[in-house]
């Protein structure tokens, strides 16, 4: 995992809860993960960017579900999705 600080948050509505994120693949295979507004809105997109899991190193486990690998929060770049994002999601 990185140690350096996060770029920026994840951003949802003014007056809304965080709702989490999801992993989509997007049309060139890349990966993108997506937080979630309350309201049901996706209002940021960054760079799936993976670590390896430290629970396990690959060992089924509740973290990575056995992929061996975790979402590096710290080195997402979060920014506002492209129309073309906007329709993966």
């Amino acid at each position: 995992m990185s140690s350096e600080q996060p770029l920026a948050a994840a951003r949802a509505h003014p007056w809304h809860a965080f709702d989490g994120m999801r992993i989509v693949e997007a049309l060139d295979g890349s990966r993108l993960v997506a937080a979630r507004c309350s309201c049901g809105a996706l209002p940021d997109v960054a760079a799936a960017i993976f670590a390896a899991c430290d629970s396990c190193a690959g060992v089924e486990c509740p973290r990575c579900a056995g992929s061996g690998d975790v979402v590096d929060h710290r080195a997402l770049a979060w920014r506002s999705p492209t129309p073309a994002e906007l329709d993966l999601l």
